[in-house]
This record gives structure tokens, sequence and C-alpha cells, in this order.
């Protein structure tokens, strides 16, 4: 079955949220953002869906039609290096995972699980398969003070999966 991509925007009380639902009409991705709101306890003024997956640029393209052809119904989002990635419904909480490699540095990812934000960092980073590269997984909110939590809730909410960087002046931001 080939399921279509929507567009949600939440209306919260201080802002807007937005992310991507996979499902085979609007009254399912209604339904797939009512029990995503429930797993997570928010509440909201509203929410409208938009079908984008006929109307995405070509840049924003990537792994959307095996997405739309054998993805599970539930929310999505995109990683520019890897294109599209499906969620779990009801939705895992998206967590900030700290990885810390032994010769390098340090990044930041955000993904519902551990083996997916592994996952994202290398394929983010462009290591190969087999390759020599040790790093230590943590999680990543540990050790932060509460300026370090700024736009962070945000992006843990709906996404995107994905690196995530630290702007002194902003808060949390997509890599």
């Amino acid at each position: 079955m080939k399921f279509e991509l929507y567009q949600v925007t939440i209306s919260r009380a201080q802002r807007q949220v937005t992310g991507f639902v996979l499902a085979p009409d609007p009254q399912r991705a209604e339904e797939i953002v009512t029990a995503n709101e429930l797993a997570l306890n928010e509440e909201n003024q509203g929410f409208t869906l938009e079908r984008v997956d006929e109307t995405l640029p070509p840049d924003q393209r990537k792994g959307l039609d095996a997405l739309l052809e054998s993805a599970p119904v539930g929310l999505a989002s995109y990683c520019e290096p890897i294109g599209w990635i499906a969620h779990a419904i009801p939705a895992p909480k998206l967590r900030l995972y700290r990885i810390e490699e032994m010769v390098g540095g340090t990044h930041f990812v955000i993904a519902p699980t551990f083996d997916l934000a592994v996952a994202v960092y290398c394929d983010c980073m462009e290591l190969e398969e087999g390759g020599d590269s040790v790093f230590n997984v943590q999680d990543g909110t540990i050790g932060l003070k509460n300026e370090g939590l700024r736009g962070l809730p945000a992006l843990l909410e709906f996404g995107p999966i994905g690196l995530v960087q630290w702007h002194d002046d902003v808060g949390w931001s997509m890599k």
C-alpha cells in the first residue's frame, strides 16, 4: 500500500510545532497526531494537516518513495544526508544523544533510540562500514545546565531526527 505524507502544524500555548505524518488518508493522519499528543501528554489549541508528498521540492525527496511504499504509518522526519526516516507510533519520545569520538570531536544526535542515533551519526559523518572509528554514546542531556536546554524541547517533540548543534545565541538547532 502506498501511503501519503502530511505536514502537521500544532498550535501550543507559546509556540507552533511542525512535524510529518505518514498515513493512508487525512483521517488516519489526524488519529496518529491525536495518539501522539496523548502519548506525550501534550496540550494544544488545534492542528492543521497538509499533504506534502506530491509537492516537496526535488532536494527533499531522498528516500521518499521507499518511505511511502514500505514504512509503517506514524511520524517521519527528514535528515538531509540520509533522507526520510520513519518513527514508530505511538512515538517514543525523541532523545538527545551525545557521541564522543575517542579521536576527534563530540557530536549530538536527536533520535528515538540509541541504535538509530548511531546509524544517523554514521551516515551523517560518512563513516564506512568496517572502518576504524571508536566512539562512546551517552544521554546528551547529562551535564546540561538550564541554558543548555534552550530550543531542545521543540526539537525533541517532533524532530527532525539528525545531527544538532549548540549556538550560544539561539540554543539547539539542526546541523
